[in-house]
């Protein structure tokens, strides 16, 4: 998939810094990251924007590239903080739990409407765990891909990986009604979750996982 339109993914894409789930407020100065408006980080790679994932232990800096929240909490004047980054050509990082190893990338395929795959991997790994309708799948064609893609932002922060790592919403929402697209999907069961309002919600909100 080439890994799919870059140049159109440059054009197509507003970045917007995102805070909603942090104590710190992060904002990106030159080649540094303002924390709180009292410190500044200086990074190793110079970061384009400042989203905190979703269980706050990285702050997305780029496409690819992150930075633990905890090397930002020692960091140093005149040291840099290393930028760490996901595998290449697997779209951009939409969030990542450094706890549970587990990223999700979303991978930009149609500008008409704008519509994403996603790809759910170990840190370290491009191999999709899961193969549910809207996963990116390596070997299958494009055009069948494109099928079940899914509309959004595709930008950093839009997707949620759950605080135990098992369940992640590629679109940020919470949805796990049975006519939901992509809704809410269960990393370890390859599945869609399909569960009421409260229960979907408990999955991200807490360590609760869902009975099989």
């Amino acid at each position: 998939m080439a890994r799919i339109g870059w140049s159109l993914f440059a054009l197509a894409s507003i970045f917007v810094f995102r805070t909603a789930y942090a104590d710190d407020t992060y904002k990106v100065a030159s080649s540094s990251l303002k924390i709180d408006s009292s410190r500044m980080c200086l990074l190793d790679k110079p970061p384009l924007y400042a989203v905190e994932s979703f269980d706050r232990s990285a702050v997305m800096v780029s496409e690819a590239g992150y930075v633990a929240k905890q090397e930002l909490a020692h960091c140093q004047a005149g040291r840099a903080v290393h930028v760490l980054s996901i595998p290449p050509n697997v779209g951009v990082l939409a969030d990542i739990n450094l706890s549970k190893g587990i990223y999700v990338a979303l991978d930009f395929v149609s500008a008409q409407p704008f519509t994403y795959l996603a790809t759910v991997a170990r840190i370290g790994s491009s191999r999709n765990l899961v193969s549910v309708k809207g996963a990116y799948v390596a070997g299958r064609k494009l055009s069948e891909l494109r099928k079940s893609a899914f509309g959004g932002s595709g930008e950093a922060g839009t997707a949620i990986i759950s605080l135990n790592g098992r369940y992640v919403a590629p679109t940020g929402q919470m949805d796990c009604s049975q006519g939901s697209f992509p809704g809410v999907w269960d990393i370890q069961g390859n599945r869609r979750v399909v569960a009421d309002d409260d229960a979907c919600a408990a999955l991200f909100n807490k360590n609760d996982t869902l009975e099989n």
